[in-house]
C-alpha cells in the first residue's frame, strides 16, 4: 500500500494532532490494564464485538498522555477499516509500523494498540518478534475467544496476560445511567430505584451505546450487532455458503437458553448434519455470543457425553432475537446469573441427579458453591421443586449453605441441616459493589 495512503488512514484513527476523547471509565477494566503494563508483557482484550475494548484502549491512551506519555508513542490501528484493501498481513503490520516511525515518532519505544487484530493473518508473528526484540508496548483486542492460536500461546508462555471483556455489569450500568453504586443504607431505603433500574438491564443488556438509546433505535442497533456478528465473524470469516443455516442453529440455541439440550436433536430438528452442526456451534462461541455449560461429573469422559446447556452472553441480545421476557423472565434472571459469574471468573457447571440444580461452581478440584435461579417460590409446586433440586445438589458435594436467586424475595430457611439464603438478584449483583458508607 502507498505509504502516503497508509498515513492518511493511521493519522484518521489516531490523536497526534487532536484531543483524546474521554469515554465512560470502567474502572476495574482501565486498572487492570494499568497494573499489567509494568509487565512489559502484551497485553490481550479478548471480548464480543461492541463491549468496549476499543473504548478501553483509547481510555488507556488518555491515561497514558495523563501520565507523561507524548502522544506521538502511541499508535492505533483499527483492521476494520475497509481501506486496508483486506491486504491484512504481518507485512501490513510492518509497512504500518515503518511509516509510523517515518511520520510520526523514530526516536522512542511506542505503545501500539491493535484493535480487532483477528482479521490479520500472523499478526502473531509479527507481534512475538517485536516483543522479542523491545520494539513496542503491544496491546491487541478480538472478537474471537480463539485469538491466541496455539503457536501464539505457546511461544509467548508466560508473555502476554489476556483480559476478558463483557459487556457492562449492572454495577456499570448503574454508573453509565448517573446512578452511583449503593452503599449498605441505599441498598435498603432506596431498593425501589435499585429495581426499577435492575428491570431494565435486564431487558436491554449491557452493550455500552446501546445503554442510551431508545427502545427502537436500540433494538436495530442490536439486531446490527448480532447480523454483523453472523455474517462478518463466522459466515465471511470462514468462507460459509450456507448463512441461513447458521442463523438458524443461533436462534435455536438462544430460544433454549438455561435448558439442557443434545446437539444430535439440534442437527436432526434443523436438517443438518452432526459435524455441520457441531461446528457452527464453534463458530458462535468463538465469536462470544454463546456459552457452554456442562453437568458436573467426576468422570470428564462422562461430563462431555452428558447433555448439555447454552448462555448467551447478553440480555438484550436475547430480547431481540428470540423470545420476549414475558414469556420467560426467569431464563432471563438465569442468564444475567451466569454471564456474572463467568464475569467472576467461575469455573461453572449445572448439576443433574435425581434433581437438578442450576449452578455449581467448582474451586480447585471441589464444588464449592450451589446456586438456584427462579422469578418467585411463592407457588408452593415451585418451591418445593427449586429447594429438593438444591438440597440435593447441597447433600451431593457436601455442602452446608446455598443460594436461590429470585426477582424479589428475601429470606433464610434451614433444611435438612442446611442454610438455604433467598435473595433478590439485583441485591446480589451489587453486593461486591456495595460501600460502606
Amino acid at each position: 500500500m502507498d505509504k502516503n495512503k497508509l498515513f492518511g488512514i493511521l493519522n484518521d484513527w489516531n490523536y497526534w494532532d487532536k484531543q483524546v476523547p474521554e469515554y465512560f471509565p470502567r474502572n476495574e477494566y482501565q486498572e487492570k490494564i494499568n497494573s499489567y503494563l509494568p509487565t512489559g508483557e502484551v497485553i490481550v482484550l479478548k471480548g464480543i464485538r461492541r463491549s468496549g475494548k476499543s473504548t478501553l484502549l483509547i481510555n488507556h491512551i488518555r491515561h497514558l498522555t495523563n501520565t507523561g506519555v507524548d502522544i506521538k508513542e502511541t499508535l492505533f490501528v483499527n483492521f476494520e477499516d475497509p481501506r486496508f484493501d483486506g491486504n491484512l498481513n504481518s507485512e501490513l503490520l510492518e509497512q504500518i509500523f515503518e511509516v509510523f516511525k517515518e511520520f510520526v515518532n523514530n526516536k522512542t519505544k511506542p505503545h501500539i494498540f491493535l484493535d480487532e487484530v483477528q482479521h490479520v493473518t500472523q499478526w502473531e508473528k509479527w507481534v512475538l518478534t517485536g516483543y522479542e526484540l523491545k520494539r513496542a508496548h503491544f496491546y491487541v483486542t478480538g472478537s474471537s475467544s480463539k485469538l491466541l492460536s496455539r503457536e501464539f500461546g505457546t511461544a509467548l508462555s508466560g508473555r502476554f496476560l489476556a483480559i476478558d471483556v463483557f459487556p457492562l455489569s449492572f454495577a456499570e450500568y448503574l454508573l453509565f445511567k448517573a446512578q452511583p453504586n449503593p452503599d449498605k443504607i441505599s441498598l435498603i431505603t432506596q431498593k425501589f430505584v435499585y429495581k426499577i433500574a435492575f428491570n431494565e438491564y435486564l431487558k436491554t443488556g449491557g452493550f455500552p451505546k446501546t445503554c442510551s438509546l431508545e427502545e427502537g433505535l436500540r433494538r436495530q442497533e442490536i439486531i446490527m450487532y448480532y447480523e454483523t456478528i453472523i455474517l462478518k465473524d463466522i459466515v465471511a470469516r470462514y468462507n460459509l455458503k450456507n448463512y441461513d443455516s447458521v442463523k438458524k442453529i443461533a436462534l435455536y440455541l438462544l430460544s433454549n437458553i438455561g435448558k439442557p439440550f443434545n446437539l444430535n436433536k439440534v442437527r436432526i430438528s434443523l436438517a443438518l448434519s452432526y459435524d455441520l452442526a457441531d461446528k457452527y456451534f464453534e463458530y458462535l462461541k468463538d465469536t462470544f455470543l454463546l456459552f457452554e455449560v456442562f453437568q458436573y461429573d467426576h468422570s470428564l469422559n462422562r461430563q462431555f457425553a452428558n447433555r448439555r446447556k447454552v448462555y448467551c452472553i447478553d440480555n438484550g441480545i436475547l430480547t431481540n432475537t428470540s423470545f420476549r421476557i414475558s414469556e420467560d423472565y426467569g431464563r432471563y434472571l438465569e442468564n444475567l446469573i451466569f454471564i456474572e459469574l463467568l464475569r467472576k471468573g467461575h469455573d461453572i457447571y449445572f448439576h443433574q441427579g435425581k434433581k437438578e440444580c442450576d449452578f455449581v461452581i467448582k474451586e480447585g478440584v471441589k464444588i464449592r458453591q450451589a446456586i438456584q435461579v427462579c422469578r418467585t417460590l411463592q407457588d408452593e409446586e415451585t418451591k418445593k421443586r427449586e429447594l429438593e433440586g438444591l438440597i440435593e445438589a447441597l447433600e451431593t458435594y457436601g455442602l452446608n449453605e446455598g443460594i436461590i436467586l429470585t426477582e424479589d424475595e428475601e429470606y433464610d430457611v434451614v433444611l435438612k441441616g442446611r442454610r438455604i439464603i433467598v435473595k433478590p438478584v439485583w441485591k446480589w449483583l451489587l453486593e461486591n459493589v456495595c460501600t460502606s458508607h
